[in-house]
């Protein structure tokens, strides 16, 4: 839950709370990162190419149909390994961190994290995006730079700040 503290020079109180990651969020991240990135786009790309080679098929071009193999299973693949390469990188994050948990600290000025791997603080204008999602939230810095937060522990006044400072800083808000 959140805790408040009194502002520093009577502002408002930062907002604080504490995250508790686990192998399921990891699942629950890279999913929600790969089908934000990729997703309906790339099921749509994935279906026509499948659908390029089966009219290929149908004729006598076979160097068309063999081309179109190829590069329909390198694009699955690429799309798979996004998935995976985020995935493991997720709980390779997990398992660095004892415990497996993070306190966040917002501020109008910034977002700051602190786990037992140190400890950060970024302005909120560095923020580029926020991918709301019901089981969880994206926050991302960058591309393929990004920081997650299971709902379940999201408090209501810490979405609504960030949403807040997001928009104001021409941060995307989906």
């Amino acid at each position: 839950m959140a805790e408040e503290r009194a502002g520093a020079g009577g502002g408002p109180a930062p907002i604080v709370f504490t995250v508790r990651y686990t192998k399921e969020h990891c699942l629950a991240a890279a999913w929600r990162y790969w089908q934000r990135r990729l997703g309906y786009r790339y099921a749509l790309e994935l279906a026509i190419g499948s659908g390029l080679l089966a009219l290929a098929t149908q004729g006598p071009y076979r160097w068309i149909e063999i081309a179109l193999m190829i590069a329909v299973g390198v694009f699955a693949l690429i799309g798979a390994a996004y998935f995976f390469i985020h995935w493991i990188r997720a709980r390779q994050g997990l398992a660095a961190l004892d415990p497996p948990e993070s306190t966040w600290t917002l501020t109008e000025e910034q977002i700051a994290q602190r786990s037992s791997l140190g400890e950060s603080a970024i302005a909120w204008p560095s923020l580029l995006g926020v991918w709301r999602f019901p089981d969880l939230w994206i926050l991302v810095w960058g591309k393929d730079v990004y920081s997650t937060i299971p709902t379940a522990h999201l408090p209501r006044d810490a979405r609504a700040l960030i949403e807040r400072r997001a928009r104001e800083t021409g941060a995307v808000v989906k």
